[in-house]
Order: structure tokens, then C-alpha cells, then sequence
């Protein structure tokens, strides 16, 4: 199977997460009051409620894994 036919659908469904992700953390900062500073815990929490994991699980580790997944040239 050649490399785009996979790579189109893989791609497709990081950025709907991803868009899944930044709605919620969206939510998150209203529920908070709209006030700033807070942005990344609010989309870690906001990917921990998506992904369905624990708090005790490395949201350092997921951000990187998120961040870097569209990138060819990062083996994850």
C-alpha cells in the first residue's frame, strides 16, 4: 500500500483530535473565567479527559507524542 494512502487518514484523524482537544480546552478556560496564563494546563486537562487517562499519567510525555506526530522526521 503506498505511503500516502496511509498518511492521509492518519493525518485526518490527529488534526480532528486535535481539534477535539483545543474545543475543550477552550471550554476549560471559560469555565475558569477566561482568565490567561493557564493555557497549557488547560489543554492537558482537556487531553486527559479526551484521551481518557488518568492525571497520574505523563501529560508531558502525550503533549510531545501530539505535538510531534504530523512530523516526518520524528520517530516516535
Amino acid at each position: 500500500m503506498p505511503v500516502d494512502t496511509i498518511d492521509a487518514p492518519i493525518a485526518e484523524s490527529h488534526l480532528l483530535l486535535e481539534e477535539r482537544i483545543r474545543r475543550r480546552a477552550f471550554e476549560i478556560y471559560q469555565r475558569r473565567g477566561r482568565q490567561e496564563g493557564s493555557h497549557l494546563d488547560d489543554w492537558l486537562e482537556a487531553e486527559r479527559e479526551i484521551l481518557g487517562e488518568s492525571p497520574k499519567d505523563s501529560a508531558e510525555n502525550r503533549a510531545t507524542v501530539i505535538g510531534h506526530a504530523g512530523r516526518p522526521d520524528v520517530v516516535l
